[in-house]
């Protein structure tokens, strides 16, 4: 009931700067990001290492602070797969090949700096939901969500377009970086 709760209310808090935006007079932004992970730590050990993602945000400008913006987002990282064999509990082999993926759900802040603003750093709290065979000992996979927090910054290159990279921690060493473009539909 608890998990059902919080996959329903965290949909509702990354719609509220659209509820608000006429009543603030401020410009909510529609970004998309598309990247390439790096899963690090134990992770790195679980999958392959390497995958893609995508997420979409939705920025907030804080009217009263000029450089600072409200952020949320969700998205989807595939970080690899595992294909082996692993050792049950009763001496038998059972084959895997488990993908190790996740949706962070996430919340926080923007600062941006520069005489134009082109860099800024964002630091956003939340939950992924992960997949895969998280225990590495039994033939089914999982799909639990943990806490996420996450670190970034980014470039602009043009109007919309932006390098960015970021840094996702979780729970059990779950620990990925993301490098890739960001696209701002409205600034």
């Amino acid at each position: 009931m608890r998990r059902t709760f919080f996959l329903m209310a965290i949909p509702c808090l990354l719609a509220m700067p659209f509820l608000t935006a006429g009543k603030a007079n401020a410009q909510v932004s529609l970004e998309i990001e598309g990247h390439a992970s790096f899963a690090l730590d134990e992770l790195s050990s679980l999958a392959d290492g390497t995958g893609v993602g995508g997420l979409v945000a939705i920025t907030y400008p804080i009217q009263n602070a000029d450089m600072l913006s409200l952020v949320g987002k969700i998205g989807f990282n595939h970080y690899g797969s595992k294909a082996g064999d692993v050792f049950t509990e009763t001496g038998s082999l059972i084959p895997i090949d488990s993908p190790y993926q996740g949706i962070p759900i996430t919340v926080g802040a923007r600062l941006y700096y520069g005489e134009q603003r082109p860099f800024y750093v964002e630091g956003l709290v939340g939950l992924e939901i992960k997949r895969g065979d998280l225990d590495q000992d039994t033939e089914i996979e999982s799909l639990t969500p943990h806490p996420v927090l996450s670190i970034g910054a980014g470039y602009a290159v043009s109007r919309r377009l932006a390098l960015i990279a970021s840094l996702g921690m979780s729970k059990d060493l779950w620990r990925y970086g993301n490098l890739g473009v960001s696209y701002r539909f409205r600034k």
